[in-house]
């Protein structure tokens, strides 16, 4: 009996036989449409492979499942589809829908270029569905001024890029955020007017924003955000738009406040928000999903919300409570889908073991509690410094667990990563993962970031006082330590010297030195050529100033 080479992702039945079969004759999805028979009774993704000595049998359950066979069918053939092995293999997704978000609305916004690039990814990690998260960055007719400086998506992007992504198989699904996270227009004086509170807010943690972010739930903001999807979603093929939702912070603090007094802040939000959906559904005839972290806080409103929405249950933390949030939804009866994250962002070089854990907790939840699927986001929070290398890992792990379900192994996924993500070099995962292991080696690790990215923004952060000298020049240690990838070195390089930059400000801090100076020197112009590798102008100034003038600094 021939063993095949390692399977990606493992099927779910394998079932080894004697002997070879030449299947040379087989070069493509279009080979094996020609021999494949449909079952209605098998998910549309869900395919069976059949290789005898004698016989070669492709059951799908509908096109969707083509590409799949055929990945599956080359690691068969390996290098000499003459002798391929015998045996039955059947397959299908644990979860139908198995998204990706990114984030272009805080600086990087990328390419034609760079956009394939992230679709070759996907294609590879078997995901099925593309938003990219806009806030300000699509050139919407009539609000120049807003995105004028920010190399928006245009349509023909849009219509460039849902053609690329249907030919690998991935849905390009609209996304606008539509109440809150409006701080970019509202900074302008012509949009004061839409603002719960134009002249700034109280966050959640007690600190004031000098310029609001969500706006006034009244006509005059449905008007405009109706106004902005009536140019957005007549370019999309999907029937599906994200109109995002989340953290309307200063609701009730501002224009709503009287109303959120005698009416409850739970039913002025989601009075907006079915607004907006009822729109959508009546117009366009498209499924609208919203993030679900409003709504958590008020439950009982979600009645108020048409049941053919989405809530997307995100959550970005190794102990984000999706056990709870999933168990509400599915109690309610409301559909839903679960967003972890990538933990790329604010952190430099990833969190690893933040990362593998919030993924595994949501997609592990969303399975127990009949999740729709999975949404992994990445985000660009300030100045988006991360590279996009770092995001690879959680890519291959967040593909491989919705692909998988639960049986899913992390050391499989790191072997897939190096061959899809790393130009099929052994052993680059785990570089990176490595990399994003370094800061919570100091036993601090602070929400939404890592500890050295803080330093990066200000050296003076205060959960990180109490760590002796000596613990930071252990960690410079490690960062030095780290061994190299063979495939984007350019791209290592910039990241460690990032780390070095976070832990030198902390020490020139204390001390009153200057050593992190000839590294920022070094690390702005290598920032802006790997910018400019696969993103557009617009956004790189504002990233640069987090090197010469960080926040908290």
């Amino acid at each position: 009996m021939t063993s095949p080479p390692r399977l990606f992702p493992f099927p779910r039945i394998w079932t080894p036989a004697d002997g070879t079969v030449d299947t040379s004759h087989l070069h493509s999805e279009e080979d094996l449409a020609e021999i494949a028979m449909e079952n209605p009774f098998r998910p549309s993704e869900g395919y069976r492979i059949d290789l005898s000595e004698d016989r070669i049998s492709l059951e799908i359950g509908g096109t969707p499942a083509l590409r799949y066979a055929w990945d599956h069918m080359q690691q068969l053939q390996g290098k000499d589809p003459t002798r391929t092995p015998c045996g039955l293999l059947e397959d299908a997704p644990a979860l139908p829908r198995r998204g990706f978000m990114l984030d272009i609305s805080r600086c990087k916004v990328p390419t034609r270029e760079g956009l394939l690039q992230w679709l070759r990814l996907l294609r590879g990690f078997r995901y099925n569905e593309l938003q990219l998260y806009t806030e300000h960055t699509f050139a919407y007719e009539g609000h120049e001024t807003v995105w004028k400086d920010a190399s928006p998506i245009t349509p023909d992007d849009v219509l460039w890029l849902q053609k690329e992504a249907a030919g690998l198989g991935i849905e390009l699904v609209p996304n606008q955020n539509c109440f809150g996270h409006f701080e970019r227009w509202i900074k302008h004086d012509a949009y004061r007017k839409f603002a719960e509170s134009p002249d700034g807010f109280i966050t959640p943690w007690g600190t004031h924003r000098t310029v609001g972010s969500v706006l006034k739930p009244d006509e005059v903001s449905f008007e405009l955000v109706t106004g902005l999807l009536d140019q957005l979603l007549p370019l999309f093929r999907s029937n599906r738009v994200n109109i995002g939702c989340d953290e309307t912070f200063e609701l009730g603090q501002g224009a709503s406040r009287e109303r959120c007094e005698q009416e409850g802040m739970g039913a002025v939000y989601a009075g907006f928000v079915n607004r907006i959906m009822t729109y959508v559904l009546e117009k366009y005839g498209k499924q609208p999903e919203f993030w679900g972290d409003i709504i958590l806080k008020a439950p009982e409103e979600l009645t108020r919300l048409p049941h053919d929405a989405v809530a997307l249950d995100w959550g970005y933390e190794k102990d984000s409570p999706f056990p709870e949030s999933c168990k509400t939804f599915s109690e309610s009866g409301y559909p839903f889908a679960v967003c972890p994250g990538t933990s790329s962002w604010t952190s430099i070089a990833g969190r690893t073991d933040n990362m593998t854990r919030n993924i595994q907790t949501a997609i592990t939840e969303g399975i127990r509690y009949g999740a729709q699927g999975v949404l992994l986001t990445d985000w660009g929070d300030w100045g988006h410094l991360q590279l996009e290398q770092i995001s690879y890992p959680a890519l291959a792990w967040n593909g491989l667990m919705a692909w998988e379900g639960v049986e899913a192994d992390q050391d499989r996924a790191w072997e897939w990563c190096d061959q899809v993500a790393f130009e099929d070099q052994a052993g680059d995962t785990a570089c990176w993962l490595a990399a994003g292991r370094i800061s919570a080696s100091s036993g601090v690790t602070p929400g939404n970031a890592s500890l050295i990215f803080k330093w990066f923004q200000d050296p003076g952060y205060p959960q990180g006082e109490h760590l002796s000298m000596e613990a930071i020049e252990e960690l410079i240690a490690s960062v030095e330590g780290l061994t190299a990838p063979n495939c984007y070195r350019e791209e290592w390089e910039q990241t460690l010297r990032n780390l070095s930059i976070g832990l030198f400000r902390a020490i020139d801090h204390r001390e009153g030195t200057k050593t992190a100076e000839p590294l920022i020197e070094e690390a702005l112009a290598a920032h802006a050529r790997l910018w400019r590798k696969r993103n557009r102008e617009g956004g790189l100034a504002e990233s640069l100033e987090h090197y010469t003038n960080p926040p908290n600094q």
